[in-house]
């Protein structure tokens, strides 16, 4: 069996305590507001969009760093080029979304 599937990010920690705070004083208080601050952390995070932003901005990062990379030797032009049509192409898939 691997432990490590019994590790709990913070948030869940805090969820974990809250619902034996319930179970051992019968008090559902904190366990309703733990779950209302995730459920609406969640809605924010899907209606917003701002996973896919943050998947994009790493996407293009990684182009730039890749185009740096393999061409060493790029002008500064070619470099300014490059990372402006990253950014470009960047701009238009958060348009469309």
């Amino acid at each position: 069996m691997d432990l490590e599937s019994f590790s709990l990010s913070n948030v869940d920690l805090l969820q974990q305590l809250a619902t034996l705070e319930w179970i051992h004083n019968g008090d559902p208080a904190m366990l309703e507001k733990i779950t209302a601050a995730r459920v609406g952390y969640e809605l924010y995070e899907r209606v917003s969009g701002h996973r896919e932003i943050e998947a994009l901005k790493t996407q293009t990062i990684l182009a730039i760093a890749k185009y740096i990379k393999d061409h060493p030797k790029a002008s500064k032009e070619e470099l300014t080029t490059e990372i402006v049509n990253q950014i470009k192409n960047f701009a238009q898939k958060v348009e469309k979304m």
